[in-house]
């Protein structure tokens, strides 16, 4: 990708979107930790596609057979993101090497492109229900395996996709406190930015673009409000009255009685189970409040309706010892208000990212696009000649989307303030 600028050779628009492409690749933390297979599936800005999950099934004893309806789950994905930087070059700026030319006009924007990039991705883990450590205390080496117990017993699959990404202060923790024990280990081939290096089955990644959540303003003593409740709306009461900003997406509770299950024995794991709030919250006049969650509450007895109208069991995808009884305590976690760091441990499949070519204009005068067949990675330049000033007006884009496809393999580790 290097050409020198010398003789007076003029760097092309192809060398010019190649080194912007190679600044990208080494920028990203995220992006080449997650599923990255959906490119061939869009074609343009605005695109949705709805991914299947793999059916589930349960067993049964005896030996009489006991049909399992195979039932269609899907989830949204679209294309929606989309970044850019601007650059305005002399043609006497083209004839510099690309070494030069990339550190002068390059590098700052593509180093702010691949956190946004980052950014995007690492925001999708709000919407992880599964968590664990307590808000407002450090993580330590002990609070990361209990973390990967819980995975374990919620059958995060342990094949080798494992990552684990922590914010910049308790990576500094963890790092002091496996000094004098795996510290040579742990950095033996880190060659990837942000790598810290294996620990407990998962590749470890340090990022400053980790954010921190704010829990919503909740008050009172919440409780369900009518027994037996599955779906993915939870009604409740108790709260305190008219409170706007309740409790805000990405808020977690658990209801007193309701315990997550193995998937794959269906036995409870004797943890409550963990649910997220998935759009803002505010409480009504009485005190009542209708809270949007994931997962869906299902005790087995959940059912879908096809598209010729047949009820269908959901039996395969229980994922609670039982559903809640009437006024059955409800606990948020962390202090209403506050401000906490997380970090997160999660299978490669939990989230995706899509990156897309960017459609070249016709009439534009610089125009030049370029993907990476082994990222995925794409990058596009577009631009046009001030033929007053002698310049070339010229702008960097990155297309993408991410979304969190399966919530479950994610986990949420709270930390400090």
């Amino acid at each position: 990708m290097s050409v020198q600028g010398v003789n007076n050779r003029i760097l092309t628009d192809d060398i010019i979107v190649k080194e912007a492409l190679r600044l990208l690749k080494n920028n990203l933390v995220t992006a080449p930790l997650v599923h990255r297979d959906l490119e061939k599936r869009f074609a343009k800005v605005g695109d949705v596609i709805s991914l299947q999950k793999p059916f589930r099934t349960k067993t049964a004893a005896g030996r009489t057979l006991q049909k399992q309806p195979m039932i269609d789950q899907t989830v949204p994905f679209r294309i929606d993101r989309q970044e850019h930087f601007g650059l305005e070059v002399t043609m006497r700026d083209r004839t510099m090497s690309i070494e030069r030319f990339s550190e002068r006009y390059l590098k700052s924007g593509i180093i702010q492109i691949a956190n946004v990039i980052d950014r995007s991705i690492l925001l999708q883990f709000k919407k992880a229900f599964f968590s664990s450590g307590t808000p407002g205390t450090a993580i330590t080496l002990k609070s990361f395996h209990l973390a990967k117990a819980h995975m374990n017993n919620v059958a995060v699959p342990s094949d080798g996709m494992r990552r684990c990404i922590l914010n910049s202060l308790d990576a500094a923790e963890i790092s002091d406190a496996i000094s004098n024990k795996f510290n040579e280990q742990m950095v033996k081939g880190a060659i990837q930015k942000g790598y810290m290096g294996p620990l407990a089955d998962f590749d470890m990644f340090e990022s400053a673009n980790t954010p921190t959540h704010t829990v919503g303003n909740y008050a009172g003593t919440p409780q369900t409000n009518g027994a037996s409740q599955t779906g993915s709306t939870l009604v409740t009461d108790g709260w305190s009255t008219g409170i706007t900003g309740l409790l805000k997406a990405g808020d977690v509770f658990t209801i007193a009685g309701v315990f997550e299950i193995n998937p794959q024995s269906y036995q409870s794991t004797g943890r409550l189970q963990h649910f997220v709030v998935t759009a803002d919250v505010n409480s009504d006049g009485s005190g009542n409040a209708s809270i949007p969650i994931s997962p869906a509450i299902n005790d087995g007895t959940l059912t879908t309706v096809d598209v010729e109208g047949n009820t269908l069991s959901l039996k395969a995808y229980q994922n609670v010892s039982a559903a809640p009884a009437d006024g059955a305590a409800i606990t948020v976690l962390g202090s209403a208000g506050e401000t906490y760091r997380e970090d997160y441990l999660f299978h490669r499949d939990a989230v995706a990212l899509a990156m897309i070519d960017l459609e070249l204009p016709q009439s534009a005068t610089v125009k030049s696009r370029v993907r990476d067949p082994d990222s995925g990675l794409s990058l596009a330049m577009t631009g046009a000649y001030d033929i007053n000033n002698q310049t070339e007006v010229t702008r960097i884009d990155a297309v993408w989307g991410t979304d969190m496809i399966y919530p479950e393999l994610a986990h949420r580790l709270w930390s400090d303030n």
